[in-house]
């Protein structure tokens, strides 16, 4: 009997070390890699700061080849959804062309800290102010008069809104999987549903239930809003193209394991702090309710052509989150010195994460800007 413990408790030393071993080759492979990741391009730019935004202290990074590119901006999505964990490898090929700012918006990513979760509320007000004052910072910061912007959906409305307001501060604005109106959305959605669904009963009745009207979404509680996006969800799983994160060109996981910009410590924030543990539980989840989504309404662009910039949008061809053909539309009203639609093939994420189209689309676009 004794020998039989200590053979157990051998092998469980064992495995305690092969765990630990293992552990340590992990950490020293990521931090090999992270300096790699982290260095310099000569003669260009690769720095790391938090900038004091309308009083709450946000995360940027600026990287170029070149210092004296054009300073492109992107807007990540959400609101809410910092993506800077794994989508610096896309940023950083156009980087040829433009000085990347990648940037957490206010209270997620690495700009999120532990006070934001006590009762903070962030506007779509809020978030558009900051993006004006981001913009400022980084023409001052960069020597530049004025910048490009990129938004990837909500950072779409977001940059649409900021060039409309201020086209003085921009020299192009460029949408991926842009978003037009999220009420106007869900009516299409809706229609295009009906259709789907037809022979299908249960879905069907889903279909038919669709809220459309912003005072609807205002009146429902941050759990009721879960629900009723999960049983959209049916429908888009059953009758649309996945459209997985590993979908693309982008290896997700070596990015985040590589990743120079985020410690241990961030990626911990992120998925037990940012990010819900159980899809059907969300009551703990403090950023859902951070957000007035009834506010979005308030960054729409429905009605709105006119652009004093050059215009250019970069979407999935089944891209029905967006609802793409409502996209089209739009894109045909617009005025603007110069216009152009780009389309790759795939859902929501796919204009990011087809990173090579991405850097050739934006590579057309910096030459037809003679930058």
């Amino acid at each position: 009997m004794k020998k039989a413990f200590k053979k157990i408790l051998n092998i469980i030393k064992w495995l305690l070390i092969i765990i630990i071993i293992i552990d340590i080759l992990f950490l020293i492979v990521r931090q090999v890699g992270r300096t790699i990741n982290n260095r310099t391009p000569d003669g260009g730019i690769n720095e790391t700061l938090y900038v004091d935004v309308n009083g709450d202290k946000q995360w940027i990074n600026i990287y170029g080849q070149d210092r004296d590119n054009p300073v492109l901006l992107y807007l990540h999505g959400g609101p809410g959804q910092a993506t800077s964990d794994e989508d610096y490898v896309v940023l950083r090929k156009l980087s040829r062309d433009y000085t990347v700012v990648n940037w957490d918006q206010r209270a997620c990513g690495k700009s999120w800290r532990p006070e934001h979760n006590n009762g903070t509320q962030v506007t779509v007000k809020q978030l558009l102010s900051d993006g004006e004052v981001m913009t400022d910072f980084l023409r001052d910061y960069m020597g530049k008069d004025k910048i490009t912007v990129m938004g990837m959906s909500w950072g779409s409305m977001m940059g649409a809104n900021l060039v409309l307001d201020h086209p003085e501060k921009y020299d192009a604005y460029i949408g991926l999987s842009f978003v037009v109106d999220d009420m106007e959305m869900l009516k299409a959605f809706k229609k295009q549903a009906l259709e789907w669904t037809k022979d299908d009963a249960e879905l069907h009745k889903i279909a038919e239930n669709v809220k459309t009207e912003q005072s609807d979404w205002d009146a429902m509680t941050t759990d009721e809003m879960i629900e009723e996006a999960n049983n959209y969800g049916k429908i888009y799983d059953k009758y649309t193209e996945p459209d997985s994160e590993f979908a693309g060109d982008v290896n997700v996981i070596t990015a985040m394991i590589f990743n120079p910009y985020w410690s241990l410590k961030d990626y911990y924030n992120l998925f037990f702090h940012q990010l819900p543990r159980d899809l059907n539980d969300l009551d703990w989840f403090p950023y859902l309710e951070m957000i007035t989504y009834g506010g979005r309404k308030d960054a729409s662009v429905a009605g709105e052509y006119d652009y004093k910039v050059p215009f250019y949008l970069v979407n999935g061809d089944a891209d029905y989150t967006i609802m793409f053909p409502m996209v089209k539309e739009y894109f045909g009203k617009v005025n603007a010195p110069d216009k152009a639609y780009y389309e790759v093939s795939g859902g929501h994420y796919m204009p990011m994460l087809h990173s090579e189209r991405l850097a050739e689309i934006v590579h057309e676009i910096a030459l037809k800007s003679g930058q």
